[in-house]
């Protein structure tokens, strides 16, 4: 297990904080360790979901995975983060959609797999850019009002993960490659699964891409006065 481990609190800061070697201790303990498996189980869970239970093919997933130190002190908020040790993980998995975006977010819909109303509304944010109703409807106006000016680019925004997709009314709304992987380092973990896959290549298969992200989520902290405790 290769984590990124950053962030001491900022130097001038009178606040006592772990060194790089308790960092990686801590930030790779049986426990850590634990919950870092439990977190990316259930994102690989979600992503075969959206393939088993629509006509979206997987194409390659995005992990980024990293623990740090206490988080600095800015200018509105100068107390003492009462935690040492944050660990945190995101991903991005794209699917193919051959299909294409109507029938595939109709179906996505259907399977019910995330929290935005449905079809017909009645759920969070149904009326806004992050909710099924207004995608739909993005899709039937072809992304322009009946003014002729361009409607806001949908989304379906659930609380835990977001789905986007390209835009065929708006090339420039197309879904770009995710940012590369920092320089490889001993304390970083980045991949790209398959490795070399490309949202340009699925775009080539598929006429259409899709992609989750699943927001940063903190799956294990370790609290400042644990820390102290354990030095004892």
């Amino acid at each position: 297990m290769v984590l990124a481990l950053t962030g001491l609190l900022a130097s001038g800061c009178s606040a006592a904080a772990p060194d790089d070697d308790e960092l990686h201790r801590m930030a790779t303990s049986a426990a850590a360790d634990r919950q870092r498996t439990g977190a990316e189980h259930a994102i690989r869970k979600k992503v075969a979901a959206f393939a088993a239970r629509t006509s979206l093919e997987p194409a390659f997933l995005r992990l980024n995975d990293n623990c740090g130190g206490p988080r600095s002190p800015d200018l509105f908020d100068q107390t003492e983060d009462p935690v040492v040790v944050h660990c945190s993980m995101y991903a991005i998995a794209y699917y193919g959609a051959p299909r294409g975006i109507t029938p595939t977010l109709k179906e996505i819909g259907r399977a019910h797999l995330g929290d935005w109303g449905g079809l017909t509304g009645g759920g969070p944010d149904t009326g806004g850019v992050g909710g099924l109703r207004y995608a739909l409807e993005y899709q039937r106006a072809k992304g322009r009002q009946a003014d002729g000016l361009r409607l806001s680019t949908p989304q379906l925004n659930d609380p835990a993960f977001t789905v986007a997709w390209d835009d065929p009314w708006d090339p420039q709304g197309n879904l770009r490659e995710p940012l590369a992987c920092p320089p490889r380092g001993p304390d970083l973990r980045c991949l790209t699964e398959p490795a070399g896959a490309t949202v340009t290549g699925v775009r080539a298969r598929y006429g259409t891409v899709f992609s989750v992200g699943f927001g940063r989520r903190e799956y294990w902290t370790v609290s400042r006065k644990d820390w102290q405790d354990g030095r004892k």
